[in-house]
This record gives C-alpha cells, sequence and structure tokens, in this order.
C-alpha cells in the first residue's frame, strides 16, 4: 500500500528532518538527512475568493478539476486566468457552443509551439545532438546539470530570437488587447517555468 507524510521538521543542531508518516495503518518516524519534496508542480489547487462566490448559483470548479463542457451549451461561462489550462478550457467550451468570456488578471507570456520545436531543434535532444554523438542519457545530463543563471543567459538569446521571428503575430496580439509579457528578465516561458510553473500559454493553434 502507499504511505502518507503527515509532518516534517528540520532540527539545525542534528542537521537531520524528523518526518512522520503512516503505513499500513502504523506511525512511523523518520530522521533522514535530506527531505525531497517531489509532489509535482500543481499538486494543490489555489482558489481565489471572490466576493459572490458562495451565493452564485451556477457551477463553479478549478481548473483542476474541469472534466468536459458538454453540459454548458447555450450558456455563459466566465474563465478567470490566461495561461495554459484557460485557454484549453476556453476552446472545448467554445466547440461545445457555449457564450466564452475569458478575464485577464496579469501578463501572459505567449510562445508558438511551432517556435520551441524550432528551438528544440537546436538543442541536445535533436538529430544534430544524435549527429553529435549525444544520446539521451548525456542529452539529460546536461539539461539537469545546467547551472540556473548560466541558462538564463540561453534563455534570454531564445527570448530574443523568437520575438524577432514572430514579431507580427506579437504585434496582433498586443493590438488585440491581450496583456503580453516575457518575464522580468526576458527569459520568457522558460524563466516562468522555473521559477512559479504558471504565467505562460503555449499556443498549438487551432
Amino acid at each position: 500500500g502507499s504511505t502518507r507524510c503527515t509532518g516534517a521538521r528540520f532540527d539545525e543542531a542534528s542537521g537531520r528532518w524528523t518526518v512522520t508518516v503512516e503505513r499500513e495503518g502504523q506511525e512511523l518516524e523518520l530522521q533522514p538527512a535530506h527531505l525531497v519534496l517531489a509532489t509535482g508542480l500543481s499538486g494543490m489547487p489555489h482558489i481565489p475568493d471572490f466576493p459572490g462566490m458562495d451565493s452564485f448559483e451556477g457551477p463553479q470548479c478549478h481548473s483542476s478539476e474541469y472534466d468536459d463542457g458538454a453540459d454548458m451549451a447555450g450558456k455563459k461561462c466566465v474563465i478567470v486566468g490566461a495561461n495554459n489550462s484557460a485557454h484549453d478550457i476556453a476552446v472545448d467550451l467554445w466547440a461545445k457552443d457555449a457564450d466564452v468570456t475569458m478575464i485577464q488578471r496579469s501578463p501572459t507570456t505567449v510562445v508558438k509551439v511551432q517556435t520551441m520545436r524550432r528551438i528544440a531543434e537546436r538543442g541536445p535532444f535533436s538529430e544534430a545532438g544524435i549527429a553529435a554523438g549525444i544520446d539521451t542519457d548525456r542529452a539529460d545530463l546536461i539539461l539537469a546539470s545546467y547551472p540556473f543563471r548560466l541558462k538564463e543567459r540561453i534563455d534570454r538569446k531564445n527570448c530574443e530570437q523568437f520575438r524577432i521571428d514572430d514579431a507580427d503575430f506579437y504585434e496582433r496580439l498586443s493590438a488585440s488587447g491581450f496583456l503580453l509579457d516575457f518575464d522580468v528578465d526576458n527569459t520568457a516561458i522558460q524563466g516562468k517555468y522555473m521559477r512559479r510553473a504558471s504565467g505562460y500559454y503555449i499556443d498549438v493553434g487551432g
């Protein structure tokens, strides 16, 4: 069966953790030197508290709970947010004949999926990488061992290039009223992904 972690605290004097877990109905206490939190990027949903939520009679859900918009045909739907999940849900609702309104609260970094593919084709996981003798194991090691500060330079260079390549796309997006940014240091989607795993949309077309 599975084991559930119920608590953890760090002891400065010993330099070790005390981790309490439940396994098969029994409580155990572990004392590791290191504790790795591998709960995923979006383990717990953050649900903002909007005035009137408690009295709203229609269905409400977080994007992590969204299943299908088949029952929303002909109904007015509001999506709060403008990142990946928001766009995916908006397209699904629109395809199910719902009247969809998206509310964008803060700027979003948008990158076309074709552009991301072009960038990837120059990296260690590309055909060029294979030709240079870089197999998958070595490519994984290269990517995982890159210091963040050095990687930021590459991310800024990539951002500069795709802003040139897709300039018309970004001009039309801004002209539509969409709030657009490329993160505080122009590292774009890679910077946002590493820092908070949100605030971006990968445009797949459609």
